[in-house]
């Protein structure tokens, strides 16, 4: 009975679209992409399966989402760590972070629940470089 309730809690948070758009609004300013890919239907969120992240990342060239967003209810922020740094150290087709509601830099914009963000590494390095090059171009300006 219990785990029944679980899995209804995470179809909500999964589907519950006016927090996800709250939540990419209020990251605009250092993921300003996230933004526009959400707005334009190219985030996907999902609950967290630990086999089809895997998976994903395998036939990423054939995924046509920017980003998919895993909704985590089985591991703690250290355990959510932990996954994002061996993924990350292990393959090179993926880049992942992580945001948890409980964790913050400084600014308030963790996620609304626990999350891994899976993307293409290559394209967010490219994303980085141009904000970087714009960032130094205003500068000289």
């Amino acid at each position: 009975m219990v785990r029944k309730r679980k899995k209804v809690e995470r179809k909500e948070e999964v589907e519950d679209k006016s927090i996800w758009l709250k939540y990419f609004h209020s990251i605009r300013h250092v993921c300003p992409w996230s933004y526009k890919s959400y707005l334009e239907g190219k985030i996907k969120i999902i609950p967290f399966d630990r086999e089809l992240l895997k998976l994903t990342e395998m036939n990423w060239n054939l995924e046509s989402n920017d980003a998919l967003v895993y909704v985590v209810d089985d591991l703690t922020l250290n355990e959510i760590d932990e996954f994002v740094a061996h993924r990350n150290d292990c393959q090179e087709k993926c880049e992942y972070l992580w945001s948890h509601p409980s964790y913050t830099k400084g600014g308030n914009k963790q996620a609304p629940y626990p999350i891994i963000i899976q993307q293409d590494r290559a394209k967010l390095m490219e994303l980085r470089y141009a904000k970087t090059m714009d960032s130094q171009t205003k500068a000289e300006d």
